[in-house]
């Protein structure tokens, strides 16, 4: 196995049951991603592309072939095993941002910090540094009700990164926004990418965001039919 490998999947097939029968989302993928990659998994609705996605973060299981994660297998692992993965090493951003309503910004990026059990003086400085990367220190004290869907998915992306994971999962998470908050949101994914060597994997059909992958795994029927590479200067 190569050991810069973040996601390394072989063979990998995911079925769901329908009726008597069974549908087939995923195909004999074969798929490895390195550390600090900026990847898309692109493809029309029903391509398979969440799916893979909530392979790789542990929210489903292959039905049949091999899937590591971080140097963990995800075969045949438990729901606490895999819990325990997403809160130490991963991040993850979803298009309806799943923010605790009752909070405020600070609170709910604080949140996986106080999972993690870290203690209070490092939890202030890493939410802190996190709010400031994705500019929102003037509203720190505020609750979602009162945010732009601008301002919740930065919230949403500063809880996801507060823990500077190894790896961020993100499903669509400009569907929500206009076209210069999902520039800015990517601007400053990007950015993250660079300053802390996260890897990213986006699952997502959005043009605005493929501007900015350095490789698009693009999916169809469930399976990979094109994998490129690309050099960004933004």
């Amino acid at each position: 196995m190569d050991n810069n490998a973040v996601i390394t999947i072989r063979n990998l097939i995911k079925r769901f049951p329908m009726g008597n029968d069974f549908f087939t989302a995923l195909k004999s993928v074969n798929l490895t991603l390195n550390t600090g990659e900026f990847t898309g998994l692109v493809g029309p609705s029903g391509s398979g592309k969440t799916t893979l996605l909530n392979i790789i973060g542990g929210l489903d299981s292959a039905t049949e072939g091999s899937v590591s994660v971080l140097s963990h297998s995800m075969d045949n692992t438990s729901h606490n095993e895999r819990a325990l993965l997403r809160r130490k090493h991963m991040g993850f951003i979803f298009q309806s941002y799943n923010l605790l309503p009752v909070y405020t910004v600070y609170e709910n990026v604080e949140l996986p910090l106080i999972l993690n059990k870290v203690s209070p003086l490092e939890r202030q400085k890493k939410v802190d540094q996190a709010i400031e990367w994705v500019g929102l220190t003037d509203k720190k004290n505020s609750r979602p009700a009162t945010l732009s869907g601008g301002q919740c998915q930065r919230t949403a992306i500063a809880r996801a990164i507060v823990h500077q994971p190894d790896l961020v999962l993100a499903d669509e998470p400009t569907a929500n926004l206009d076209a210069e908050n999902s520039h800015h949101i990517m601007k400053i994914l990007v950015n993250l990418n660079k300053e802390i060597s996260t890897s990213f994997v986006f699952a997502t059909h959005d043009e605005k965001i493929m501007g900015y992958l350095k490789r698009i795994i693009h999916l169809e029927d469930g399976m990979i039919n094109k994998d490129e590479k690309f050099e960004r200067t933004k």
